[in-house]
């Protein structure tokens, strides 16, 4: 079968636990100054429960069949409740499930997401089935599409070299945002940039990957570009993106949207652009796509929830945003 995108990385079941109970407090104790508690011993009232799906690979399949391309997943779940509830899921979004890896031996991999009433969060992460992804399993040769969609690989490379091989092979687009655990693995990281048509990062990635300083982003352009990436995407929460076309280099602002939750919001920014790219959108309507993806998901509980349908997009391109 032929697909619009194949999307690799993780899959997990999220469930959204919401109240206005969970307290921020400030602390020197925790690394970022700030944590979110509750009292000992106590008990809290959850306003809120939301049971959906998540991780990368699903999160960009579902928002690119949204948008009317054809999407499979290439990830892990197990043979339990949680995994046949992702399936259910993405099978119900059009989602193709021919390359989804099941292993009978894991537990799903599962995220429980404490919400506050300002849609700050604390994540509970038990990562399993989906760290089992195995190259060895996947059907490379009748893998057929215009692009790979690869988010975090838990620092697999061979799978990445895998991707990036068949890619090469089938003269297939790559679209990569990857995790810490690639970035960690920076030297042998790099040369695989040279296979990537857009490279999806946030502004703290980018540091890392470069060793240049955040508020040095011409800098950091210049250094990403010459990696190889064609496209070059760097989001920076509610500062916006940047985006390097060439030497093109545009900087777009937020929607102004009321935050319910922030889960997913850079799987919907890195999807809508690269579905803006495969649906031949200009650079400008391809980075307001990436925003409006993003801000509809983050007015929502939950990664999927506000991911734009084919029949918003319009609407949402018409909307006021200045990109420069």
């Amino acid at each position: 079968m032929k697909f619009d995108v194949i999307c690799f990385g993780s899959a997990f079941a999220d469930v959204f636990l919401k109240s206005d109970e969970f307290k921020t407090v400030r602390s020197p104790r925790v690394k970022t100054g700030v944590a979110m508690c509750g009292i000992m011993g106590g008990k809290l009232a959850v306003d809120e429960l939301v049971m959906t799906t998540g991780g990368c690979a699903t999160n960009a399949a579902v928002s690119f069949e949204r948008k009317g391309l054809q999407a499979a997943c290439i990830a892990c779940v197990g043979n339990d409740f949680w995994g046949q509830f992702i399936k259910r899921e993405l099978k119900n979004e059009g989602v193709s499930l021919i390359h989804l890896q099941t292993d009978k031996s894991r537990q799903t991999s599962c995220s429980t997401i404490l919400v506050n009433q300002q849609g700050r969060r604390v994540a509970l992460v038990y990562r399993n089935a989906s760290n089992q992804l195995a190259w060895q399993k996947v059907k490379w040769q009748s893998l057929n599409s215009r692009w790979f969609y690869v988010g975090s690989l838990g620092g697999d490379l061979a799978l990445l070299t895998k991707i990036v091989r068949t890619a090469q092979d089938k003269k297939v687009k790559i679209a990569f945002n990857p995790g810490s655990n690639e970035i960690k693995s920076r030297d042998q990281l790099v040369p695989f940039l040279k296979q990537v048509e857009v490279l999806l990062l946030n502004t703290v990635e980018a540091a890392q990957l470069t060793g240049i300083k955040i508020s040095q982003k011409t800098a950091m352009f210049k250094k990403l570009r010459k990696m190889g990436p064609k496209v070059i995407a760097l989001t920076q929460g509610s500062q916006g993106a940047w985006l390097s076309f060439g030497k093109k280099v545009y900087k777009a602002p937020v929607f102004k949207v009321k935050t319910m939750e922030e889960t997913g919001a850079g799987d919907a920014f890195g999807s809508g652009l690269v579905a803006g790219l495969a649906l031949g959108l200009k650079p400008k309507d391809a980075i307001k796509l990436a925003m409006a993806n993003s801000a509809s998901v983050v007015a929502q509980v939950g990664s999927k929830a506000g991911l734009l349908w084919q029949d918003e997009v319009k609407a949402w391109l018409k909307k006021p945003l200045t990109i420069r």
